[in-house]
């Protein structure tokens, strides 16, 4: 469960949970972010959406964090969600917390080191997407390393990972992706009855997978988002492909995580 909610706008006060709102009244996007001591990547991919002219809402909801991340966070956010037990808590419940203060019709999901190439344009497109295909329930795009941490092998790495999308989504319509990005229909969301909160990994490729079944997924490959690749580098590209591998087959055919924790890299 959550710690406890402030408005600052009616000074509300809610015992299940912590929530800064300055949200507009009317968005057309909710940008949701889990976070757990990110305060070395939240503050980039908060000024990256600074600009951001759609109207959005943007969520916060922190795992607990212990350093700067929350100080970050409620400089630059609509809404900041703090979990309050003393477990962890897992990327399921942490996303549902977020889209449950969503008011948009659309729900995003990125990682706390995502930042998006020219966010009003990106937008603006992958909200035409939508309304141009009624049956489309779900979008996800490739990955892009940072400028600045890009390698060849982070090239070679990514690349097989985004084609794997591209076809299992757009030929097989196998909704299919990673959950540094995932932009859903939020009437889909509920539906579908969100993540899974009783996975400590995965939930992201399950989640796509079942909402798939609702409707057309698409990996929308004209766009792209980019990302630290922190996991790959600190693991090795090698033996991240394999537990990527081994955790989403596990999810998949066992309905159960290979993991008992996914770890926290920062």
């Amino acid at each position: 469960m959550p710690a406890e909610i402030f408005d600052k706008q009616s000074d509300y006060k809610n015992p299940s949970g912590v929530v800064y709102s300055r949200a507009p009244s009317s968005p057309v996007i909710s940008i949701i972010i889990p976070t757990l001591k990110e305060d070395a990547f939240l503050e980039r991919t908060l000024e990256n959406l600074k600009g951001l002219q759609l109207p959005h809402e943007i969520i916060i909801t922190d795992g607990g964090s212990t350093d700067r991340t929350l100080d970050i966070a409620r400089r630059y956010t609509d809404k900041v969600v703090v979990w309050g037990e003393p477990r962890r808590q897992t990327f399921g419940e942490a996303k549902n917390a977020g889209a449950a203060l969503a008011t948009s019709d659309y729900l995003v999901f990125i990682d706390a080191d995502v930042t998006i190439p020219k966010p009003n344009a990106f937008f603006k497109e992958m909200v035409a997407a939508f309304e141009t295909r009624p049956t489309l329930v779900a979008l996800t795009v490739p990955l892009l390393p940072w400028k600045e941490n890009h390698s060849w092998m982070d090239a070679f790495f990514c690349t097989p990972l985004n084609v794997w999308y591209i076809i299992s989504n757009n030929l097989f319509h196998y909704g299919n992706a990673s959950g540094e990005f995932q932009m859903v229909r939020r009437s889909v969301f509920v539906d579908a009855g969100g993540y899974r909160e009783d996975l400590a990994g995965g939930e992201d490729t399950d989640f796509f997978n079942r909402v798939g079944r609702i409707g057309r997924t698409l990996s929308y490959w004209r766009l792209s988002v980019r990302h630290s690749c922190r996991r790959a580098h600190k693991t090795g590209w090698l033996k991240l492909y394999w537990m990527w591998a081994r955790q989403g087959f596990s999810v998949l055919l066992l309905s159960r995580t290979a993991y008992k924790e996914w770890a926290v890299i920062r």
